[in-house]
């Protein structure tokens, strides 16, 4: 198996950098240029967009075995390590090479079995899972095929809650730490989980992605799973070649019969999306993730493409500096309310949407975005109020207003809102020097939580709490964000044992009403996400969930 080092560089090569600033520049110039011509409006109106067709596969059509999958990601993962990481280029390669013990349904309004055959829960605070026999990792050193059992999912749970090394290296610590009281393995298919007190969002965790079975001696060889994915999954990590792409091959010794379907899935690495459109015409790319700009040129050049439409739930967002008691006060002049508040009155959401996104999405309203349950009515909006927003600052001490700096992350899906931003902020007097940073170097930097203003993007989460406690939690649980509110963290607390679901629904509202009352970020809107794959290729489900884009279980293809 071809390794990378186990320390890959922040900086990526000055090839990629070149082409990555040409792209940002165009997205610059198309976003100003879009500015401009709203600006010379005189009648209020949205553009003409250019319709999506949703081809469906042929439910009568059988599914085939060979052939491999290739498709592409615009940067290399950080890391395979789905305990540490956070983001969905991780979860791309370990949704396939790994197996979870239960799983969110396609339409998350649910989840689904996977290693585990069955689930009971005994009483308020106990759920007995049993898992199914002759589950084997995957046949290659440490593990060599042996049998998984519940000591893997002991194991497993325990190391995402940061039992097991140093807690603040596992991300969604907050799961569970605290919140299990115990975890018991009366045989080997049989994992018993005491919660210290009900917990509403238990099974939903369990389902993340984020919560996937490794073995044990995996980690203690390799240290941590960098560039290791070795599990029980559908297919096995063939080669992981930085820069370049990461190849998966079929698991001869799958546990669930007949699957997968396909050889093997190539990814390759492309940040141009231009490159990818190219790729894809020209078939060398079986499905892509397109650009909305492109759905006109792949029907025209393509026509019996399919293009799969699905509502985003990554989530857009403003940040306003992370507040850390004790260590990282709010100065300002974001320690002024009413000065974040007059950020957000000046940001046209639906305009950004449209400069930004060409209008694919949905603006957002506070923390938890559609389509999770307990999302905000539109009333709740923050309405786009320049005017006020420039009697806030006046208010606020700021009668001119004032200059920052806004960092983001150079891919174009980013510095494109970045520029409007900047546009709209312009106009109540905020000056902004736009700070655009290669990936690794932005998110090293975010998560030491060393900005002014960042654009950043919440990541799916799989319960309503996932959007408040790594964000706005208590210090010692959230993680991508920080926020000092002491009343917010008891109703965040409170909320996550109420098990009826209306009355907890109501309860997560008000939390979400007091975090866009303090204002520490705006939220602005998701994505829609568009999937063009040749008709040769075939899903036997899709997954609405952002983090679970490709099962591998679920796609075969045509021979041709």
């Amino acid at each position: 198996m071809k390794m990378t080092p186990k320390e890959p560089k922040a900086l990526l090569s000055s090839r990629y950098s070149w082409t990555v600033g040409i792209i940002i520049l165009f997205s610059i110039f198309l976003v100003s240029a879009a500015i401009g011509a709203e600006k010379k409006k005189t009648t209020a109106g949205t553009e003409k967009m250019t319709p999506v067709t949703e081809k469906k596969s042929q439910p009568d059509k059988k599914p085939q075995y060979g052939g491999i999958y290739r498709t592409h990601l615009n940067v290399d993962p950080r890391s395979l390590d789905p305990h540490m990481e956070t983001w969905a280029n991780t979860t791309i390669v370990t949704l396939n090479t790994n197996n979870n013990l239960i799983r969110f349904n396609p339409k998350m309004d649910g989840v689904e079995l996977e290693l585990a055959e069955s689930i009971k829960q005994i009483d308020p605070l106990t759920y007995e899972f049993k898992i199914h026999k002759g589950v084997r990792f995957h046949n290659i050193p440490p593990v060599n095929g042996r049998e998984l059992t519940s000591e893997d999912v002991k194991y497993s749970i325990e190391r995402v809650s940061g039992m097991v090394g140093k807690k603040t290296d596992f991300k969604h610590s907050y799961y569970f730490d605290g919140k299990i009281k115990s975890i018991e393995t009366p045989d080997k298919y049989t994992i018993i989980f005491k919660t210290v007190e009900p917990y509403a969002p238990f099974l939903k965790y369990l389902s993340s992605p984020w919560c996937a079975i490794v073995a044990k001696e995996v980690v203690d060889q390799y240290k941590d799973l960098k560039t290791v994915a070795i599990g029980s999954g559908p297919f096995i990590l063939k080669e992981f070649v930085k820069g370049s792409h990461i190849s998966l091959v079929k698991n001869p010794n799958y546990w669930k019969k007949g699957l997968p379907y396909l050889d093997g899935i190539t990814i390759k690495f492309m940040s141009d999306p231009a490159s990818v459109l190219s790729a894809f015409l020209a078939d060398r790319l079986d499905g892509i993730s397109a650009q909305h700009y492109h759905v006109s040129t792949i029907e025209k050049e393509t026509p019996k493409t399919n293009i799969d439409r699905l509502p985003g739930t990554h989530m857009t967002i403003l940040r306003c500096p992370p507040w850390i008691e004790g260590k990282k006060p709010l100065k300002p002049p974001f320690d002024n309310k009413k000065v974040r508040q007059a950020i957000g009155m000046a940001i046209d959401k639906k305009k950004l949407l449209k400069l930004a996104e060409g209008g694919f999405g949905t603006v957002a309203v506070g923390p938890v975005p559609p389509p999770i349950i307990y999302t905000l009515p539109v009333s709740d909006q923050v309405t786009y109020n320049p005017e006020k927003a420039r009697k806030l600052l006046a208010e606020a001490g700021y009668p001119n207003g004032f200059s920052t700096e806004l960092l983001t992350w150079n891919l174009p899906y980013m510095a494109a809102p970045a520029q409007v931003i900047k546009e709209m902020l312009k106009e109540v007097g905020i000056e902004v020097k736009l700070t655009l940073l290669e990936t690794a170097q932005y998110f090293n930097r975010a998560y030491r939580f060393e900005y002014e203003m960042a654009l950043h993007v919440m990541t799916a989460g799989n319960d309503p709490e996932e959007w408040l406690v790594p964000y706005f939690g208590p210090l010692d649980e959230s993680t991508y964000y920080k926020w000092s509110n002491p009343e917010i963290w008891k109703l965040i607390k409170e909320q996550s044992s109420i098990m009826d679901p209306k009355k907890r629904e109501t309860a997560i509202k008000e939390i979400q009403r007091k975090i866009m009352d303090d204002a520490p970020n705006l939220f602005l809107y998701t994505r829609t996400r568009f999937l063009a794959r040749h008709p040769r290729v075939h899903f036997l489900k899709q997954y609405l969930l952002d983090y679970q884009p490709l099962y591998g279980e679920s796609v075969w293809m045509e021979k041709h």
